[in-house]
This record gives structure tokens, C-alpha cells and sequence, in this order.
């Protein structure tokens, strides 16, 4: 049977998680961060407020200062997260926080009330893995997320990169 990129990556998570001790990450405290308060935002707005979110979460890795931009009752979609701040910055926070796990962003866009983001990711998995995130917004705070996740497979027949 063949398993998913996206099943492995989770799988390969389960086995890192536990290696990943305090020491490995940049050092922000890992308490829950207070969810955002959703008011009326224009387009603008909305746009400045995806690329705080994106440089605080993918470049300077501050896990719970970004998480302060997402809605209390945020909608998740990933199949191994529940709705919630909770679930899904107990899941993110040591992985994204790990210092050897790199981000090279790829590919950003807004589009109200949309953004969305294609990034590699190294050093979590034996191959490089491509993930795209979609977010929508509720006026000031992300609302809801969806994502898809490949790791690089090793013998590739097709020969175009992921990134």
C-alpha cells in the first residue's frame, strides 16, 4: 500500500517531536498565546496584517507572537489538528521554533479576504518537503487554514523541482 507524503510527514513528526528539548528553539515561551479579536479590516489591512503574520511565524520563527493574529474559534483543516489556537500552536510550536528546521519561502500572495504561501522546508524529514498554506481572514485575524504537504520523493519520475 502507498503511503501519502502527507501521512509520512505526520508519522515522521510523531518519531521527531519527542528528540526536540527546549534547547533546540529560539527561545519564546511556549504558553498559549491570546487569540486575536476579530474587527473590521479593509483590504489593505487585511494584506499588512498576512505579512506581519508571515514574517513573525516562517522568518523570524516567533511562533506565539504570529499565533496572536489568529481568531479564538480559528478552523482548521489539516486532518491531524483540531479547530483552535490550542491544538494547532501545540503541533506548530516545536517544529517551527526548532532551529534546524529551515524555511525558504517560495511564492506569497493576498488576495482578500486570502493569503496564501509556498515554502520549503528542510531538516524535519530525510528529503526536502514543499508546503503550500492557504488562510482566510475575518476581518483583522486569520479565520481559517488549509494545507498541502509533499515531501520530495527519492527516485522522482518526473524530473520538475517542487520548489
Amino acid at each position: 500500500m502507498h503511503m501519502g507524503a502527507s501521512t509520512r510527514f505526520f508519522q515522521g513528526l510523531t518519531l521527531i517531536l519527542p528528540l526536540l528539548g527546549p534547547g533546540s528553539v529560539f527561545g519564546q515561551s511556549t504558553s498559549t498565546p491570546v487569540p486575536c479579536v476579530v474587527h473590521p479590516a479593509t483590504t489593505v489591512e487585511q494584506k499588512q496584517i498576512f505579512n506581519t503574520f508571515v514574517e513573525e511565524f516562517y522568518v523570524k520563527r516567533d511562533i506565539p507572537r504570529a499565533f496572536t493574529h489568529i481568531a479564538a474559534d480559528y478552523i482548521q483543516h489539516n486532518p491531524f489538528e483540531l479547530d483552535g489556537i490550542p491544538s494547532s500552536f501545540n503541533f506548530l510550536y516545536p517544529i517551527f521554533s526548532n532551529t534546524s528546521v529551515t524555511v525558504q519561502i517560495l511564492h506569497r500572495v493576498f488576495e482578500a479576504p486570502y493569503g496564501w504561501l509556498h515554502y520549503r522546508v528542510d531538516g524535519l524529514l530525510e528529503e526536502p518537503t514543499a508546503i503550500l498554506d492557504l488562510f482566510r481572514f475575518n476581518g483583522t485575524c486569520v479565520q481559517e487554514h488549509w494545507d498541502v504537504i509533499q515531501e520530495r520523493p527519492v527516485n522522482a519520475t518526473n524530473p520538475h523541482p517542487l520548489f
